[in-house]
Order: structure tokens, then C-alpha cells, then sequence
């Protein structure tokens, strides 16, 4: 006999509990070889109650990583800003630290980068996210003051390097602090064209979310907006086994479990594509997106079709509302027995041709 997917109804909430408990009665009971998988289908989506936002600025010709609307987790490398090689030869006459404070003004019309010296002494609470008029100091001296109104979006340290030409014309160079090869220049080195002054500078994601990206005239920024899990189906528990007496008893008689989903009584097994939705939205089954190389939009409310593409692939449902603007369509599925509505891209779904 082989096992099969069922549905147990639990309280709403306790699915967790259910999974658990279910779990551990298992073990104790020996009846390993007649379950398989336990699943609570959950997608993540966005936290936007979560403040806690990672923003990147880079400059334009930076390497990217990560895509708009893909998940990455902590760890992840978002982007590589490339190394910096010496335009000019000549000697290095000074080094020295400095803040760079990028500040985006009021309607993310334009951004203006200021520069202010260690030895001026930073003021305190100068970070991401810190709302700034003109006037507004940066320094304890006082001497260095936004003269724009927006916000600071990022504060990074930097060398300011100054090499001298044999006509005793400057160049200069900003480079972040921690990619400096500071083991080989220092005031008084000779530096030749082409010399790299310091190693790519890569970020990596502080938390796991979900990418954003946004590009100006000036930079790239790169966002990362934390995600919270979503129970897809409150009240569902998804379980493989074999249906047996035992079994029966022993699902049936768990704490806040109201019922297996039945029709007339008789346990409904789930039908293969409702098996490969669940799997495939757990990621325990790997699927790959197809390319659509024409997307149709001349479909009407109330119009039957069949997806073609993503985890509901081979379902078939009605349409409830689309908006080709945002090129999104709502198809209204029958799985485990009830309705649910789906969002789909259009290019995600097809007619139904008699």
C-alpha cells in the first residue's frame, strides 16, 4: 500500500502544534514507515510593519547580484563596486580620513555627497535614514553643515588620497577605507598609471528579505525589505501516509484536530497537481519558469483558462479581475475542495481552445 496526501481541518493557529505533536507520535509509536511528509504550505512576503530596512548606494558601473522582487539571505553578496586603479603617476602627498555622507533631497529628485574629515569629529547620530535641512551640522566644529534638505542614505569611511604629478598638479582619489592597500601606499610612495589602489568592495545582505532596486542619474540603490512568513492555508495540515486504521485513529484523535477533509465521509486524497502546488511552493519540489515570448491580453472576466506556468502549472480556473497595466491577472482555482483566488502574471496563463 502506498502512502498518499491528505488534509487534516485544525483549529486555525494550532497548525504548528498539530505538525509537532503529530510528529512525536509518530516516533513513539513506530509508525515511521507509514508516514512521509508533514507539510504547513507558507510563502514569505513583504513585513512592511518591520522598520528594519537595508539600503546600499552604489555607484552605476557596480557589479549587481541580486534581482528586483528575488529573496536573498543573510550573507548573500548584493553587489561589487570595482577596484580603483591610479589614473596619473606621480608621489602621494597626503592621506587622509574622511566621512562621506550621501544626502538624497526631498522627492528623490537628485543627491549630494559631503565630505567631512575625521579630525573634525562627526557628529553623533549622523546614519541612513536621518532626516536633514539646510544648515544642519555634521561636525562638532560646526564648520560643515548640509546646505540641501532631504535625507542621508548613507555614511561610509574613506581614504582621501592626493597624488602629485612632476607638473605639481593633484589627483584625487576616494577610496573605501576597509578595500585600501594601505601595506603599499602611504605619503611619500610613487605611484604609476594603472597602479590599483584598492580591491573591489563588496556588500552583502545583513538580514534575509526581498530585493528592491532603484536606479537614479547618480547610483544604484539596492534594498532589502524583511519578510515574514504567511501560512497559505490557515487551518490545513498537509500529510502523507498510508490510510490505515491505525493511522486513521491516530490523526483523527489529535489534540485540535477537527477533521480529515472528507466529502460524504470519505477522506479526499489530493489529486497530483494539488500535490505538486504544495511541494513546489515549499520548495521541496524545483521547477523552472518558461519563457513566454508573446503575452495575450485579450481575456474577459468570467473567461476560463489554464496556467501554464509556476507552482499552480496544470490547474484551470476562472478569471476574476486583471489589470494589464501592472500585467497581473486574479484566477479563481478549485483546490482541496474549496475556491481559492490566485495571482498570476499574464504571461503565466493561456485561453482554453475547444
Amino acid at each position: 500500500m502506498r502512502k498518499e496526501w491528505y488534509v487534516l481541518q485544525v483549529y486555525s493557529g494550532m497548525e504548528n502544534k498539530v505538525k509537532e505533536t503529530l510528529e512525536e507520535r509518530i516516533k513513539n509509536l513506530g509508525y515511521e514507515k507509514y508516514f512521509g511528509k508533514i507539510i504547513i504550505p507558507e510563502v514569505d512576503e513583504l513585513n512592511y510593519s518591520n522598520k528594519r530596512v537595508q539600503k546600499i548606494y552604489i555607484e552605476k558601473e557596480a557589479q549587481i547580484f541580486v534581482k528586483k522582487g528575488k529573496d536573498v539571505k543573510k550573507g548573500d553578496i548584493l553587489a561589487r563596486e570595482p577596484e580603483i586603479y591610479a589614473k596619473t603617476s606621480g608621489k602621494i602627498v597626503d592621506i587622509k580620513n574622511f566621512r562621506k555622507i550621501l544626502v538624497e533631497t526631498e522627492g528623490k529628485k537628485y543627491s549630494k555627497t559631503f565630505l567631512i574629515p575625521e579630525s573634525a569629529g562627526l557628529l553623533a547620530g549622523l546614519k541612513a535614514g536621518k532626516k536633514v535641512r539646510s544648515e544642519t551640522p555634521f561636525s562638532k566644529n560646526l564648520e560643515y553643515k548640509s546646505d540641501v534638505d532631504g535625507e542621508i542614505v548613507a555614511v561610509e569611511k574613506v581614504k582621501r588620497v592626493v597624488v602629485e604629478n612632476e607638473s605639481k598638479e593633484n589627483s584625487i582619489y576616494l577610496l573605501p577605507r576597509e578595500t585600501f592597500i594601505h601595506e603599499k601606499f602611504k605619503i611619500g610612495s610613487k605611484v604609476q598609471i594603472g597602479d590599483k589602489l584598492c580591491e573591489p568592495k563588496e556588500y552583502k545582505a545583513k538580514f534575509s528579505g526581498s530585493i528592491d532596486i532603484r536606479e537614479t542619474p547618480f547610483h544604484k540603490e539596492i534594498k532589502i525589505i524583511k519578510t515574514k512568513k504567511k501560512n497559505l492555508f490557515p487551518g490545513y495540515v498537509f500529510v502523507e501516509m498510508m490510510y490505515i486504521k491505525e493511522t486513521e485513529e491516530l490523526v483523527s484523535n489529535l489534540p485540535y484536530v477537527s477533521t480529515i477533509l472528507n466529502i460524504g465521509g470519505k477522506p479526499v486524497k489530493l489529486n497530483k497537481n494539488e500535490v505538486r502546488f504544495v511541494l513546489r511552493v515549499m520548495g521541496e519540489e524545483a521547477y523552472q519558469k518558461r519563457q513566454v515570448k508573446e503575452v495575450r491580453t485579450d481575456f474577459e472576466l468570467g473567461e476560463h483558462v489554464k496556467i501554464i506556468n509556476g507552482p499552480f502549472e496544470y490547474f484551470t480556473g476562472k478569471i476574476k479581475d486583471f489589470d494589464l497595466e501592472k500585467q497581473e491577472v486574479q484566477v479563481v482555482v478549485t483546490m482541496f475542495g474549496r475556491e481559492t483566488t490566485v495571482t498570476l502574471s499574464l504571461g503565466e496563463i493561456e485561453k482554453i481552445i475547444d
